[in-house]
């Protein structure tokens, strides 16, 4: 399997290889690979996940909200052990995936593992890559689509980000991201708590961190942005045009709550979308709530940890 090693800044390489996370990958490298990706992949969160049920959001995406199908080459940015790259690989129109990850260990031990277990010998569809998404190594206007599953937010700086993945993309091609808006009526200082949460003992368990470390979400590479902030950075990057979903489970609340969600559920977003601007919106008791613009029920967001931002930009 080729493997990419593209340049990657000193300060960065010895950001990641302090990172706890770097030592916690290592401890994967003899597992089979479903438990790598229930485990690494998904922080051991979605014990329900399975190949199928990503695909099938894949294709719920592709025919109800994308433009273009997913199709040609493409990147995934933040890709871990390339589980979501080598589940594109498997859709019949794409041609080549990029997992594009800064984790060395993950890239060459737990990546090759994860792509021909998902691939079956066509394991030739995903390029496992160490770079930097600020930093992509390939040439102007040579990428379909380019795909995020709760790692753009982790950007220093969404414009810079932004304006890369526009380099590279062709023109009509598209980002499409799983990922997290925060309301757009939240302040700085909403913002901020979230930041400055502190992770519970658990946290450090999971991750064979000291029990008396007090790590924050900050702390943590955690960045917090609301929906106008993406919306924002993805027109000042030059994108074209700009749609936010939030793909919510039809789950929770009383009997009566999920009764008509899951019939929601059952209809396509277009019908979705004008019944549910009449459902009153959902009521948390934490800040880690998502904008809860363009609602749309579906069950298969059930088995993932958390319910998705869905943003798509177009070229």
């Amino acid at each position: 399997m080729r493997i990419l090693h593209w340049p990657v800044s000193d300060e960065l390489k010895k950001e990641v290889a302090e990172n706890y996370r770097t030592n916690y990958a290592f401890g994967f490298k003899d597992q089979h690979p479903l438990e790598i990706i229930k485990k690494l992949t998904f922080d051991g969160a979605a014990p329900e996940i399975s190949i199928d049920k990503i695909r099938n959001l894949f294709r719920y995406v592709e025919k109800y909200f994308l433009r273009r199908k997913i199709a040609g080459i493409g990147i995934e940015v933040g890709a871990g052990p390339a589980t979501f790259s080598s589940i594109l690989a498997t859709l019949p129109r794409v041609e080549e995936v990029y997992a594009v990850e800064i984790c060395r260990p993950i890239v060459e031990i737990l990546s090759p593992k994860v792509v021909e277990y998902i691939l079956d010998g066509l394991s030739h569809k995903v390029t496992p890559t160490i770079g930097d998404f600020d930093h992509l190594q390939l040439e102007n206007n040579s990428v379909d689509f380019i795909f995020d599953f709760f790692s753009l937010h982790h950007s220093n700086d969404p414009a810079v980000t932004l304006k890369e993945l526009h380099r590279v993309l062709k023109k009509d091609g598209f980002v499409f991201c799983f990922d997290k808006a925060r309301p757009d009526h939240y302040t700085r200082q909403d913002l901020d708590e979230l930041l400055d949460m502190v992770y519970d003992q658990n946290y450090n368990i999971q991750f064979g961190l000291p029990l008396d470390m007090k790590l924050t979400r900050r702390l943590n590479g955690e960045k917090e942005y609301r929906r106008k902030d993406w919306q924002n950075a993805f027109a000042g990057a030059g994108f074209q045009s700009f749609r936010h979903f939030y793909l919510a489970k039809p789950i929770g609340g009383s009997g009566l709550s999920k009764f008509i969600k899951n019939t929601l559920a059952v209809l396509p977003p277009v019908l979705q979308n004008p019944l549910n601007k009449l459902l009153p919106p959902p009521k948390f008791k934490h800040k880690f709530t998502i904008e809860n613009q363009n609602r749309i029920f579906t069950k298969l967001v059930n088995p993932f940890p958390k319910e998705i931002s869905l943003m798509i930009a177009y070229k």
